[in-house]
């Protein structure tokens, strides 16, 4: 036990934070949140030393939890309650004053979870340091109070929350019920709290409805999420192509002042119709159903915007939608200029399925002030997109789609040789819909390059290639996948010009790359072994190398592949370090 005791400060606290923070999901893989629910896996760790005791302790005694629905049971004066809990751990430590955050995970009914909260000894006492609290509804309990006694339990829940934390600022929820009752305990606690909320976070899995009629000016960072709902595509009887009605059924609804979106740092919601973004920040004008441009916010605090859009349904809502981008390619306040809001210290922005003409849709932001750029799934006139118009960009993440002409691979090579052009970029990452064989360019310019993704399709050849020439990579994520044809290989080895000059100081790839990640698609069983053992090799090369990944089924032919390297006695490098 010595050793672990000489671990170092940061070692110890990362190992006490992986077992402490657990990310739980709804029904919806995208919805998820990161809990502080492993209490009881730390305190196993108190009792290792005194050392560990000492690191651990904090993360323990100052995250109350009151998970509701388990099989831990408390006895009361009014019966046995099922609940996990460590109040009575906190309040007997003294460490109470200290709490900063109260964990509530509910897996019943609004009566139970009130019984259950003065089961806890959480109610009675004013938690004078609480200020942030994370709410957990998982999907396997519906709850629909209807009765008396439930309307009653749930105002009894909002009050013992407001009595106990008189300092609450920070909120984060998460609710896997498919009803609008999931989130029942916040109701009053958010609309009392909202005058000093400072972070709101709310993701369900049915409709959200939230509307700020208190003072909100403190409020900093604003998320709200549901499931994507589809996209409602309707043509009235009789329409042209020119009259293609489209309307996006949205479940997020928000209301909040001109003044406070002033003030937002963060906001991250969907999904949205793109036809009427900006509606929730300054209204609509209730004679002609459009936006009062009177009140147009400008986002003057803002940093980070991520706007999620509808999801298609269907292949036919398909063939409306490009119906429709062909004659309306950027609905709503995004056409006309002049009446879209002001970002002036917008510096990360995230889009996600827009449905129109992403490239003039990023016309009404600031791109040359932008840091960090995320595209998903948007589809229409991506192509024309460049990145070199983002002069200060630092990092992107984008979705390539499949090019819609015969000649895709050549579109798709031409768009990333065009972002392996901008120079600013530390961090990249492309992903293909499909992943099928890309030749890279033959020069880069990331010069600055730190960490590269490149989920899109390549030959194990151009792993080295990238080695070499980006001086400076840290971290590398790459996908090998079959040759086109044996003509495309074939041009590829003798007309293409050589991607490096091979000489002895090629030895060594590189002496910055600390991660490598391989993943094999759609390779034959001779060629999962020829990539492997390349793969093996390219490590024995990069001395600076601390991690090798590649897919699960994939790891027992890669170790053996580096004994064997590790066994040749007439490697011309040293691989020690393997």
């Amino acid at each position: 036990m010595t050793g672990f005791n000489t671990l170092p400060q940061r070692i110890l606290t990362r190992i006490f934070e992986y077992l402490f923070w657990t990310a739980v999901c709804g029904k919806d893989q995208a919805e998820q949140l990161v809990l502080p629910i492993g209490q009881y896996e730390v305190l196993a760790c108190l009792k290792v030393s005194h050392a560990w005791r000492k690191r651990a302790a904090g993360l323990f005694y100052r995250t109350a939890l009151v998970s509701v629905g388990t099989n831990d049971t408390v006895h009361t004066l009014g019966g046995t309650c099922h609940v996990r809990t460590n109040i009575r751990l906190i309040l007997e430590s003294g460490y109470a004053p200290k709490t900063t955050r109260l964990v509530l995970v509910i897996d019943a009914e609004p009566d139970k979870l009130a019984k259950c909260l003065l089961a806890s000894e959480f109610v009675g006492y004013e938690w004078p340091s609480i200020n942030t609290l994370y709410f957990y509804h998982p999907q396997n309990h519906e709850v629909r109070p209807s009765s008396m006694n439930q309307n009653k339990a749930i105002d009894d829940v909002n009050q013992y929350l407001l009595a106990s934390m008189p300092n609450l600022k920070h909120i984060y929820a998460l609710s896997g019920t498919s009803d609008s009752f999931g989130l029942f305990a916040l109701d009053d606690l958010i609309n009392v709290r909202m005058p000093y909320l400072k972070t709101l976070t709310v993701v369900a899995q049915g409709a959200l409805k939230l509307g700020f009629h208190g003072h909100a000016q403190l409020l900093r960072h604003l998320t709200m999420h549901t499931v994507a709902h589809a996209l409602d595509y309707s043509e009235p009887s009789g329409s042209s192509d020119d009259e293609t009605n489209c309307s996006l059924q949205t479940h997020v609804l928000l209301s909040v002042p001109r003044v406070h979106a002033e003030s937002l740092v963060l906001l991250d919601i969907g999904p949205i119709a793109p036809t009427n973004i900006w509606a929730p920040f300054f209204g609509t004008n209730e004679a002609s159903n459009v936006p009062d441009l009177n009140t147009l916010p400008n986002f003057l605090c803002l940093r980070k915007l991520r706007l999620v859009f509808g999801v298609q349904a269907s292949q036919s809502e398909d063939r409306h939608m490009h119906r429709a981008s062909k004659h309306r390619n950027s609905p709503g306040p995004e056409t006309s200029v002049g009446i879209y809001p002001l970002f002036p210290q917008l510096e990360s922005l995230t889009v996600e399925q827009y449905p129109y003409n992403i490239l003039l849709f990023l016309e009404n932001f600031p791109r040359g002030q932008l840091l960090h750029l995320k595209l998903y799934k948007c589809l229409h006139h991506f192509y024309e997109l460049s990145l070199c118009v983002f002069s200060r960009l630092q990092s992107a993440c984008i979705d390539i789609p499949e090019a819609p002409h015969a000649s895709k691979e050549q579109d798709e090579e031409t768009w990333i040789s065009k972002a392996f052009s901008v120079s600013t970029l530390r961090s990249l990452s492309l992903r293909a819909s499909v992943a099928h064989q890309v030749d890279l360019p033959s020069t880069y310019q990331l010069h600055c390059l730190q960490n590269l993704d490149l989920s899109i399709g390549m030959r194990s050849v151009e792993v080295e290639k990238l080695l070499v020439e980006l001086k400076h990579l840290r971290s590398l994520r790459v996908t090998i996948t079959e040759v086109l044809s044996k003509t495309h290989e074939y041009l590829s080895r003798s007309i293409r010009p050589k991607k490096y000059t091979k000489s002895k100081y090629t030895r060594v790839l590189s002496t910055t790359l600390e991660q490598l990640t391989i993943c094999l698609v759609d390779l034959a069983a001779s060629r999962q072994r020829r990539a492997l053992a390349k793969t093996a090799w390219l490590a024995a090369r990069v001395p600076s190398l601390l991690s090798l990944h590649t897919q699960q089924e994939h790891l027992q032919v890669l170790a053996s592949c580096i004994n064997n390297v590790q066994a040749n006695k007439q490697a011309p490098v040293d691989a020690r370090h393997l």
